[in-house]
């Protein structure tokens, strides 16, 4: 089957990844295979291969059992012990059952925290991620809905599974939704300083405990990126059905709500991790594509797609400029340089503080 220009895209960020190299190895653990939890809301895996994106999101970071060393088999993620003991002391609410899925990636946490709090936002975005309701997953996308009216993520979700349904028309009322709202809220940081807060507690030092709070946020970030991936899909196959029917204004408008879509993924508090750098940039690719390149749109500044699409491959270049620039000096940064770069990703985003850590290190200093 040949590939959409989308997987194209994807593909080409895959090749940007891995001139960032491995998962950070600065502590001293050992990377499992991600259990595959194959659930689908159509044809497609409901989520990407870490991998595949950026070196630092994996789904799963674990550590030599009592008794073992690096090289024997048989590893395990935070002991489910410290886990329990920890959850205990947060009378297990929704953020510490939430906090305990990511880590150990058990879904009767996830099941608990659904059963006990089926009107927190944080747990109908998990359990959407996840596609832990299959059968009851417009159920899930409305309470997200009303718990979060502000929140354009809970449109863009509801337009995906109208679009993945056939209701076109839903899903474009959908976009239209969210085109009014300014917050784009995955729960990113927040869901990093919970796990953070768990790994601090079993004695983890803070590197350690920023790594492994980063790769557990990871994994409620990449199944979002998938549905984002089928919900420009959806997009794209709309545009093609107005332009077949030389409806270019209907176009035009999807492309303007694409477009904004795009932009909102890149930007706020989603926009500070690279990998929803490229992937909103990749959505932005797809939405120009149904349109004239060298004709102006006011909702392009002016500029025409060709130019759009001519500054997002020289963003994307110095992008790979920095990562590169990164990774010659990621090998040998200390535990505490490693958790002021991760602390500085919350702030300012993973870009700048790779220019940071850059600035420390100027050539010719050893």
């Amino acid at each position: 089957m040949r590939k959409s220009s989308f997987d194209k895209w994807l593909m080409t960020l895959a090749l940007v990844a891995v001139i960032a190299g491995a998962v950070w190895h600065f502590v001293k653990s050992n990377r499992v295979a991600p259990e595959q939890r194959q659930k689908q809301t159509g044809t497609e895996s409901a989520s990407f291969d870490a991998q595949d994106f950026h070196p630092y999101y994996v789904s799963s970071v674990s550590r030599p059992t009592n008794g073992q060393s690096e090289g024997d088999a048989g590893f395990e993620k935070l002991p489910r012990a410290k886990v329990e003991a920890w959850l205990t002391k947060h009378n297990r609410d929704a953020t510490s059952l939430l906090t305990a899925f990511r880590a150990l990636n058990d879904t009767n946490y996830l099941n608990e925290a659904a059963t006990n709090f089926p009107n927190n936002p944080h747990v109908e975005l998990a359990v959407l991620a996840h596609n832990e309701f299959p059968a009851d997953r417009r159920k899930w996308l409305d309470l997200l809905k009303a718990s979060s009216p502000s929140n354009s993520l809970a449109n863009y979700l509801s337009a995906q599974d109208y679009f993945g349904n056939g209701n076109t028309d839903a899903a474009v009322q959908e976009l239209l939704a969210a085109t009014g709202k300014s917050q784009f809220d995955a729960y990113n940081t927040d869901n990093r300083l919970d796990s953070e807060n768990l790994y601090s507690s079993s004695g983890d030092s803070p590197g350690e405990t920023a790594t492994f709070a980063m790769a557990d946020m990871a994994q409620e970030d990449l199944p979002h990126l998938a549905t984002f991936k089928r919900l420009a899909q959806g997009i794209r196959d709309a545009q093609q059905q107005y332009l077949n029917s030389g409806d270019t204004g209907s176009t035009a408008n999807l492309a303007q709500m694409g477009m904004q879509f795009g932009n909102q993924i890149e930007t706020g508090d989603s926009g500070k991790y690279l990998i929803n750098q490229l992937v909103g940039m990749a959505i932005e690719s797809i939405m120009l594509q149904q349109l004239n390149p060298n004709t102006s749109y006011d909702f392009l500044g002016g500029q025409t797609p060709g130019q759009v699409t001519q500054q997002n491959k020289q963003q994307k270049l110095e992008l790979r400029q920095t990562i590169s620039a990164f990774d010659v000096l990621r090998p040998g940064l200390t535990d505490e340089e490693i958790a002021g770069y991760y602390d500085r990703t919350k702030i300012y985003g993973e870009i700048s503080a790779m220019k940071w850590v850059i600035q420390q290190h100027p050539p010719g200093n050893p």
